[in-house]
């Protein structure tokens, strides 16, 4: 027979107000507060539980989880412990539970209930958290609520805006590069491995074509997209969430126009601290996330792992640590977005305007803001055919005006995110968060897309002279022949000045698409010449044709300096120190703007001689 729940947690009770953040999150920058007009979320539940610890939990002992079947208030569903899993994560055990409860016995532990508490005795237990994929019966793993509760003494060591800007450790850019910290992806391993019981990620307003894409990217951190209701739309009347032991609760990525939250369930509260799911979000340490509480429509099963589906309600507060055993949010806090506004003129001329925020996070902000743009792109020309995107990226960067980029990229299956990738203002949001100089703060993003269903491209398939030698110090016209799709080929003339310091060798002569001719820059030595060398760029729309030189330049303090004698260059090269002028070999350019977006490259080796006179000129 199941033991009642205590009061506290069997019954509503009345709202309480949230009132000061708990002293470890206020160690390090200052404390959180209510910005003006936000409202605190109302907590119920009454006062946190008695804790049974992990050595008191026995097989065979019988207790009750709470968690939202449908809607937003939590039930109760009876669970047996199995066993207790030693040593399962590094230092955390984990504590093995059947469900016995016809709702979940069909379902299973599904996706969305990560951070549902457990309870034996009245005493809280942990966090179911873990389950497996393919599996007939309801077993689940627990995170051990010691084990969570031991989170909350990590002090918080920067302030959103420093971790946005890139203040924090790890490596590369994008989702794929998160850790996968709290055990291997749900999914991953149908052969009978506990893996963790996934957080849903539930999205709107995305497409089939981005949803798949959207799969694909996120699969690497253990993340599910599903299909749900509309999120939160910007501007909105802002309403006091709820929280309590069992509610709902997410994870804002993106808000707007569409919408794409991680959902879970709160596991323990305490004053302004929330605890939930159990196991990692992404398992990036401190971060600074919008937590948003949300409704259950239905739980969708699943042969693979059965979910629940979900949509965002109100802010409630702001995550702050990320870390194996459970998610730590503080519900006094809250925290900004990056808006990113997407305006696209399709084939028949008609505009589409879309509005959205994304997360502030170094290594989740560029991939966001990526989907976001190509999901506006790809609803207002959906179809799979050859097509010309322009694409206008405009970087408003806080303390550095605006860095404004313009690619043109063309695809003959319809515009993806993939393709969009290497849009050069695109690829520049991830370059400035994580350039190697000083943190960076992108206040806002616009991009301005034009969609032309043409294929209107063409190959660079050959590049020829009048002669076999030139003369140093002529103009020679050099003849670049390009092959567009289903035409003729045809001819694009391109003046080109053969410098007087190849006479007498032989020289490459190269043209390019201008995409794959890269501009000489200087290595940056500072964020501004960094930002200089980002407005450095060749278009599709360029033929490049570069002669190579036998002089060398130097790179020093950011800066090239070309045509320098051999004395000057060791001069600039003492042997006594490392930093030092680093070599690089002098380019003569030469661009040309085509009337279609250019492809591939040709090169050729040509004699150059001295003039009529045999004179230096």
């Amino acid at each position: 027979m199941l033991r009642k729940l205590p009061r506290s947690l069997g019954v509503l009770v009345g709202g309480i107000t949230i009132l000061a953040g708990i002293s470890t999150l206020a160690s390090g920058p200052a404390p959180f507060t209510l910005p003006p007009g936000a409202k605190r979320a109302v907590v119920t539940g009454g006062p946190p539980p008695a804790i049974m610890k992990l050595a008191d939990v026995k097989p065979g002992m019988v207790g009750q989880a709470l968690t939202v079947f449908t809607g937003t208030k939590p039930e109760p569903f009876k669970i047996r412990v199995v066993s207790v899993l030693k040593q399962f994560l590094p230092k955390q055990d984990v504590i093995l539970i059947r469900a016995e409860d016809p709702r979940v016995e069909h379902s299973g532990i599904v996706a969305g209930m990560s951070g549902s508490p457990v309870y034996i005795d009245g005493k809280l237990v942990g966090a179911v958290a873990y389950a497996w994929s393919f599996a007939k019966d309801a077993l689940g793993g627990v995170t051990p609520i010691e084990n969570m509760l031991a989170e909350r003494s990590r002090p918080r060591r920067k302030t959103p805006l420093e971790l946005a800007a890139g203040e924090d450790d790890g490596a590369g850019a994008g989702l794929p590069a998160l850790a996968n910290a709290g055990g291997a992806i749900p999914g991953a391993s149908p052969d009978g491995r506990l893996v963790r019981a996934s957080v849903p990620l539930s999205v709107s307003g995305f497409g089939p074509r981005a949803m798949a894409e959207l799969a694909d990217v996120l699969r690497p951190v253990g993340l599910v997209p599903t299909q749900a209701g509309g999120g939160r739309a910007l501007g909105g009347k802002l309403e006091a969430g709820h929280v309590e032991p069992g509610s709902a609760i997410g994870v804002e990525l993106v808000r707007g126009d569409m919408s794409m939250v991680g959902t879970g369930t709160v596991t323990y509260v305490e004053g302004s601290t929330v605890l939930a799911f159990g196991h990692p979000m992404f398992g990036i340490g401190e971060s600074y996330l919008p937590l948003v509480d949300a409704e259950i429509h239905a739980f969708m099963p699943s042969l693979a792992q059965s979910f629940k589906m979900s949509s965002p309600l109100n802010e409630i507060g702001v995550l702050v640590q990320d870390r194996q055993s459970c998610i730590i949010g503080n519900l006094d806090g809250r925290t900004t977005m990056m808006p990113v506004d997407v305006r696209v003129t399709g084939p028949e001329g008609k505009v589409r305007t879309f509005h959205a925020e994304v997360a502030r996070s170094r290594r989740l902000t560029p991939t966001l803001a990526s989907m976001v743009v190509a999901n506006a792109v790809a609803d207002a020309e959906p179809d799979v055919t050859d097509v010309v995107a322009t694409v206008n990226g405009k970087l408003t960067v806080r303390g550095r005006g605006t860095l404004e980029l313009s690619d043109q990229v063309f695809s003959t299956e319809g515009i993806s995110g993939r393709v969009l990738g290497g849009a050069r203002g695109l690829r520049a949001l991830g370059e400035l968060m994580f350039n190697p100089f000083e943190p960076v703060i992108v206040d806002r993003m616009d991009v301005d897309v034009r969609l032309e269903l043409r294929r209107d491209v063409s190959e660079i398939v050959a590049v020829s002279v009048p002669t076999e030698t030139v003369r140093a110090g002529d103009t020679v016209p050099v003849r670049v022949t390009l092959r567009p799709y289903a035409g003729a080929e045809y001819v694009e003339t391109v003046p080109v000045k053969i410098p007087y310091a190849v006479r007498g060798q032989a020289v490459h002569i190269e043209a390019a698409s201008g995409v794959m001719a890269r501009p000489e820059t200087a290595p940056a030595e500072s964020l501004g010449t960094y930002i200089e060398n980002l407005h450095k760029y060749y278009t599709a729309a360029n033929i490049v044709v570069t002669v190579q030189t036998p002089d060398e330049g130097a790179a020093l303090h950011g800066r090239l300096i070309p045509n320098l004698p051999a004395s000057a260059l060791d001069t600039l090269r003492p042997a006594n120190e490392t930093r030092r002028a680093d070599t690089y070999r002098v380019a003569e350019r030469t661009v040309f703007p085509s009337k279609r977006i250019v492809s591939g490259r040709q090169e050729l080796t040509i004699a150059v001689v001295d003039d009529v006179l045999g004179h230096n000129r």
